[in-house]
């Protein structure tokens, strides 16, 4: 019992955050929302509380489900188109998140697993859950997900208009009218 009250008092600062993120429109409010007010309940009041493990283990049903449930039979003819440049493109991603995780680990910045975990493409409910099933820190692997994903949403309006204006100057015909910002 003297574990329910802060464990309630976490899961309370998680749907308040994610709710909080949600009006504001931040990108996966649930997952950036949750992490954020867990954390602030957790650390503002010097709380050290663990998810019980079936709560962690449902928790994970529940996002292989819902990814699951997402793929449909026009999902693999889909992909088909995508799969040459998709798979150059993982491997070069993949390859980098092997780089540096290497490197991160020889430097003892990160535990090796960690370090592959955290640097690896994939969404950051996923590598987390992942790296919990296999008895890593998801801490750890949340925090560097985090740092890349709010990097790329971030920088992604630059990214963009960058992209337009190559594809003005260099690829598009100077008779095509479209959008001229993203």
């Amino acid at each position: 019992m003297t574990q329910l009250l802060p464990l309630l008092a976490v899961m309370a600062g998680s749907a308040a955050a994610a709710l909080i993120f949600r009006r504001c429109r931040i990108p996966l409010w649930p997952i950036t929302g949750g992490l954020v007010g867990a954390a602030a309940i957790n650390l503002g009041f010097g709380l050290a509380v663990q998810v019980p493990n079936l709560i962690v283990l449902l928790a994970q049903l529940l996002v292989g489900t819902a990814i699951g449930a997402t793929i449909a039979p026009d999902t693999f003819r889909q992909f088909r188109r995508f799969l040459a440049p998709g798979s150059l493109a993982v491997g070069a991603v993949l390859g980098a998140g092997l780089l540096f995780g290497w490197a991160f680990a020889a430097l003892g910045i990160l535990d090796p697993a960690e370090a592959m975990l955290s640097l690896m493409p994939g969404g950051v409910g996923e590598m987390v859950t992942a790296g919990v099933a296999l008895g890593f820190d998801g801490a750890v692997i949340i925090g560097a997900h985090m740092v890349r994903l709010f990097t790329v949403l971030l920088s992604l309006p630059l990214v963009l208009w960058v992209a337009v204006k190559i594809r003005q100057r260099w690829i598009a015909d100077p008779d095509e009218t479209g959008p001229q910002q993203p």
